[in-house]
């Protein structure tokens, strides 16, 4: 075995000390299962610009609400916002 350092923030380090005693695992076998499935993939074993997974639409709408894109509002109520989303007949 050949050792790998890194340096870390303290808050860094903690929260991630903290979630692999929470998931059951210790941060070095964390490690070393990253390493596994990046050397696997030849690469990230996940999408580093959308990292949580986020659907193309869902990636879509953030960009638009992000860009003031698609967006209508601001409402003075919910009546209001519902009657503009689904149309005066909605009720």
């Amino acid at each position: 075995m050949e050792p790998i350092s890194s340096k870390l923030r303290s808050d860094e380090k903690s929260t991630f000390i903290a979630t692999c005693d929470s998931i059951g695992t210790t941060p070095s076998n964390a490690i070393r299962m990253f390493v596994s499935a990046f050397n696997r993939r030849g690469g990230f074993p996940f999408d580093p610009s959308n990292p949580y997974g986020f659907s193309n639409e869902t990636l879509q709408a953030m960009s638009d609400a992000a860009e003031g894109r698609n967006l209508i509002g601001p409402f003075v109520s919910t009546d209001e916002m519902w009657d503009a989303i689904l149309g005066d007949d909605n009720e």
